[in-house]
């Protein structure tokens, strides 16, 4: 076993710390190099998507399709299982930072994280009317252009 001296403020490097090191500087040098650059056009095409958790303090689940445009508006098709349903227009933003925000007719707004290709994201409710409890999530697959 090769033998570490042992100085007060001094590192002995192995060659295994040294490649650790290296691998570290290499990835974030990849991560800084490919900035994460979305904008309305990233999210573009039809996705279909579920939901649940809670609606207005009720149990909620809920699925459907929406359509993109590339310039901030969705048509919006759902049905929610407590026999809600139908087809609203909504508008969206996405930032340069892929962190997406929509809103819909009701007063709903979604906070959503955008993969940088647009083909998935993730979202939370974080607005919505009524005075009781609501929390919800989902997710979202584009599956046409």
């Amino acid at each position: 076993m090769p033998s570490m001296l042992r100085r007060p403020g001094r590192i002995a490097w192995t060659p295994l710390m040294l490649l650790a090191l290296a691998a570290g500087l290499g990835a974030a040098t990849a991560a800084s190099a490919n900035p994460l650059t979305c904008s309305n056009a990233t999210l573009k095409g039809t996705y279909l998507y579920n939901e649940s958790g809670v609606l207005n303090g009720k149990p909620y689940a809920e699925s459907g399709r929406e359509v993109y445009d590339g310039r901030g508006g969705i048509v919006l098709s759902y049905q929610g299982s407590d026999g809600s349903g139908g087809v609203e227009k909504a508008t969206y933003r996405v930032s340069a930072d892929c962190i997406g925000m929509a809103t819909y007719p009701d007063g709903q707004k979604a906070t959503s994280f955008v993969s940088p290709d647009g083909s998935r994201f993730v979202y939370t409710i974080t607005a919505a009317p009524g005075s009781q409890t609501t929390a919800l999530s989902g997710s979202e697959v584009r599956v046409a252009p």
